[in-house]
Order: C-alpha cells, then structure tokens, then sequence
C-alpha cells in the first residue's frame, strides 16, 4: 500500500492531473451525437463482452482520435459529418480486405471481415438510392444550364453537386454523373 501511494504521489508530480485523451472525455456536452454513441457503445459493449463490437468500436474511436491529432487535419473536429468520413474510410478498408481474402480463399476471414463491414455500416444514415442521386444530379445539370453538357462537365457538377457523404458515398456518386452524362451527350 505504501509503495502504491509513494509511486503515485511520484507519478502524480511529474504529470499533470488534466491530461486525457481528446476524444474520451466524460465532457458529452460537447460531443456530437455519433461520438456519445460510440461511446456508449464502447461501454456496452465492454459490460456485454461482445468482442466484435468492442474491437470495430474501439478501432473506430482510435481512428478518429488520430484524424484529430494529425499535422494534415489541422480543422478536424468531432462533428457527424467528420465521423461519417472516418467510417466510410473504414467501410472502404474493411471492403478491401475481403476482395483480398477472398482470393486468397480465406472464408474465416472474409466472415470476420463482413460482421464487422456490417456493424459499421449500422453507423451510417440510410443510404441514397442510385435514383435519389441521379434526380439530384438532373436537377444540379439542368441548374447549370448547360444543353449540351458531357462529361467535360463532370467537374462543374461534382463542384455543384452538394450531397451528404454519409448518405452519398462519393464513388456511388462519381459513376452517377458520368451515367448522366454519357447520356446526354448520346
């Protein structure tokens, strides 16, 4: 007990008593509302010893952490929208590695990889249909006004083009345009 409480009182003078992580604070008033889930989650699944959840949870709260503190995203901060992009890019990882399982015929892992592409598409918002998007970028060409638009004019429309990227990942939306495009012009 003695050495317990000298080690502390040793530890506790050479480091500052404020110091915690960013973004494991119990401060939930600043939080947005996908982070306090997480979190939330992360006990949950913590008292539940659901291994899956813990990991793609924990794995999740780590990669936002590090998107803070990175010397490139100087901007970041914990809102949805940024919590959004952290996990498609998760999705795209997770996505990837089961192309690459499944070729090299590793079914455990291609299973372990799909509950876990699951679980963090449970995070997102309801999806755009391709249609939804397709209305949405008529409206954005015809706002243009460009009669004889191609695919020349994929940029002005992407730059036009204001759809969530939680709901609208941007590939799903790139291949749109160029559908759309090409159709005009044909």
């Amino acid at each position: 007990m003695f050495r317990f409480l000298v080690s502390r009182s040793i530890i506790g003078s050479s480091v500052s008593n404020n110091f915690r992580p960013r973004f494991y604070s119990t401060n939930e008033a600043t939080d947005s509302y996908l982070l306090t889930r997480l979190k939330n989650d992360l006990k949950d699944a913590m008292k539940n010893k659901d291994r899956l959840k813990l990991n793609v949870v924990r794995g999740l709260l780590s990669d936002i952490t590090y998107a803070s503190k990175s010397p490139s995203a100087k901007s970041f901060s914990a809102s949805d929208n940024e919590i959004y992009k952290t996990i498609n890019r998760a999705i795209k990882r997770r996505q990837e590695s089961i192309d690459k399982f499944t070729l090299a015929n590793r079914l455990d892992l291609v299973e372990n990889e799909s509950s876990e592409l699951s679980l963090l598409n449970s995070y997102l918002p309801q999806q755009m249909s391709e249609h939804e998007i397709e209305l949405e970028v008529v409206k954005v060409i015809d706002q243009i006004g460009s009669d004889d638009a191609g695919i020349k004019d994929l940029g002005k429309v992407m730059k036009e083009l204001n759809l969530d990227n939680s709901r609208a990942p941007k590939k799903i939306v790139v291949e749109v345009v160029k559908k759309v495009l090409s159709r005009k012009t044909g």
